[in-house]
């Protein structure tokens, strides 16, 4: 991708945006869309961000969806079909079309597939100039699923890059670096000791597995992950995201890792929330393993 992509995107966007969580389907204006010409694209035709999806072609052709599911408030885009099923997208950078000659946005995406996954990405997208059912892929973030780096936000662009945080659980939050699907890889070494054999167990601090010893259901969102793209270097971890008010505190009676943990990333935030760049955060690390190793909690 080329700074002339990013640039034009950074001269477009508003310099402060304020985060807040994505919108829910239900929550749109229920405006439904009478014609595809203001429609950058169609809700359906990003299904390919779903993790199920195999599709990692670098550009594909959409037309022929119905309009009349649509609905849209301003960069709020939705549609429901099927069984409970829909995607909504929000962009908070589009192009300035008459300036660069091309059409571009970058895309906030939930798609729901009927369960209780809420799955979400960042794609960046280009419309062809001629043929508008014709687009290109320039980048896309893996799919995460609610709190196991779903709630996708854009925070900031500029001319080589742009910011965006992913919701953490209390295990990712200690293991900011790994990006590892866990509920399938607990699936796939059930199956391979059952034959007699394991996987290799990817590395997680102090081996503090998610489910059975830190807490790391989708549904437990304490913070964020901070990443930055930069079009040269690509993505790297620049800081992690503490929520406000994390009444999660070590109960006397509870000496359980899990509870030793909460209570320690509790203490780490107020009522406005916290912000730590990924090197003050990997340091206050080192603290947690002292508060809450084996040692001290049979002390």
């Amino acid at each position: 991708m080329g700074a002339f992509l990013l640039w034009a995107l950074y001269l477009s966007m508003p310099q402060s945006k304020k985060i807040v969580d994505p919108l829910l389907e239900t929550e749109i204006d229920p405006t439904p869309v009478q014609s595809g010409k203001d429609l950058f694209i169609h809700p359906q035709c990003l299904e390919f961000l779903g993790p199920w999806s195999k599709d990692n072609s670098d550009t594909f052709e959409c037309s022929d969806y119905d309009l009349s599911i649509v609905k849209q408030n301003d960069n709020n885009v939705s549609a429901s079909y099927g069984d409970r099923q829909s995607i909504h997208y929000s962009y908070p950078a589009q192009s300035d079309s008459v300036a660069t000659g091309r059409d571009f946005r970058l895309l906030e995406v939930e798609i729901r597939s009927g369960g209780s996954g809420a799955f979400s990405s960042i794609v960046f997208l280009e419309r062809g100039k001629v043929d508008k059912n014709k687009y290109t892929v320039w980048l896309r973030t893996p799919s995460g699923d609610r709190c196991n780096d779903g709630y996708k936000t854009v925070s900031d662009i500029s001319p080589n890059g742009f910011v965006f945080k992913a919701a953490a659980t209390p295990f990712r939050l200690i293991n900011p670096e790994d990006t590892t699907d866990w509920r399938n890889w607990r699936n796939a070494n059930a199956m391979m000791e059952y034959a007699g054999d394991k996987l290799e167990q990817p590395p997680v601090l102090n081996d503090w597995l998610p489910y059975d010893d830190v807490t790391n259901s989708a549904s437990a969102c304490v913070g964020w992950i901070v990443r930055k793209y930069d079009y040269e270097t690509g993505f790297e971890i620049v800081g992690v995201e503490l929520n406000p008010h994390l009444q999660i505190e070590l109960k006397s009676d509870d000496t359980s890792l899990s509870s030793c943990l909460n209570g320690w990333l509790g203490s780490q935030t107020d009522e406005e929330g916290s912000y730590f760049s990924i090197d003050d955060w990997t340091s206050r690390l080192r603290q947690l393993t002292e508060f809450c190793g084996v040692a001290s909690l049979t002390n």
